[in-house]
């Protein structure tokens, strides 16, 4: 080969190993800018339910005086209609329902409940109402205990003298609280919750105290006017011989235990209210009801239930529902 033909066949080389490189980076480049674009127009992966706690029982609703299906409904709403899942805040299409702790009698029990009874000044021996329900009783005092849950219903029958003007709200629910604390069953997801005072005409108030929200929703109980834990008192409740009354239902609930389940549409909770499937807690006088509000929480009987379950809350003038928010 003369250095002609090399020089030739070199300058042909290099001008292919150009158009190639050229080519090869404008290929990749091209690539890159397709491949860019693709992703972000794919469609998002829609999260699907686990269904891990598989079919779950129905709520532990109370037994209502009437059905929900004896009354027609309005919608008056601030929009007019109902909220949208996947739409509108706080109605996602997956919801989480949490496992709620269980747990048993031990062999401090017993003391423990003959303590809490001497705090209330009830001395007397308790009444064995079976192996883990104690019944304390002192001259009109009665405490019946829940041994396998600590779990207790205290009521005074005398007749509470002393001051008879009752404190304001906010020192009621501070000084109730102060008393959980004094008699060792304070818990930390009470001190900044939902609370609802209700005064009477007899100068008693109702205090009532809501565990604290799971993912922004609140915690609703059988009697959407009482929680689990509440108390009825005359004066103040800084002291425990002004109570008449103190109820205390307490479940663990375990946040790092849930399963994911499909949120019915709240047209169908709707529909379920109007069949009847739903459970009237503030009963109206009128037979027409105007719904107002339409919210999402969770739901806490007052017997134990291994699930904490979401449900709708339709809302209106004298009138509350629960309705199963699950799909079934």
């Amino acid at each position: 080969m003369t250095l002609t033909q090399t020089a030739i066949l070199t300058k042909q080389v290099i001008i292919i190993s150009v158009a190639a490189l050229v080519l090869g980076t404008t290929g990749f480049i091209g690539y890159n800018i397709w491949h860019a674009y693709y992703i972000a127009h794919l469609p998002p992966i829609e999260e699907k339910p686990d269904f891990k706690f598989g079919q779950l029982p129905p709520p532990d609703f109370p037994k209502g005086n009437v059905s929900s299906s004896n009354f027609s409904y309005s919608l008056d709403t601030t929009t007019g209609g109902l909220p949208k899942i996947g739409v509108d805040a706080g109605f996602e299409k997956i919801i989480k329902v949490y496992f709620v702790n269980q747990t048993f009698a031990t062999l401090l029990s017993p003391d423990k409940s003959q303590a809490l009874a001497e705090k209330f000044n009830i001395v007397l021996l308790p009444e064995i109402l079976s192996e883990t329900k104690y019944k304390f009783n002192d001259r009109n005092k009665s405490l019946l205990v829940d041994l396998d849950t600590g779990n207790f219903s205290y009521s005074n029958g005398a007749t509470i003298s002393g001051q008879q003007t009752l404190d304001d709200d906010s020192k009621l629910v501070s000084d109730f609280k102060q008393i959980l604390s004094s008699l060792g069953i304070s818990k930390e997801d009470i001190e900044k919750s939902r609370n609802k005072v209700i005064r009477s005409e007899n100068k008693t108030a109702q205090i009532s105290l809501w565990p604290a929200p799971f993912d922004n929703k609140s915690i609703f109980s059988p009697d959407f006017e009482k929680s689990l834990i509440n108390a009825t008192v005359v004066g103040s409740a800084d002291e425990l011989d002004n109570y008449l009354s103190l109820n205390f239902t307490y479940y663990q609930i375990d946040t790092s235990t849930f399963a994911t389940y499909l949120l019915k549409t709240p047209q169908v909770a709707f529909d379920d209210l109007k069949l009847g499937k739903g459970i009237i807690t503030v009963e109206p006088k009128n037979p027409r009801v105007s719904i107002s509000s339409v919210s999402l929480g969770y739901y806490l009987p007052e017997n134990y239930s291994p699930y904490l379950q979401p449900i709708y809350i339709f809302e209106g003038q004298n009138f509350v529902a629960y309705v199963r928010a699950i799909e079934n």
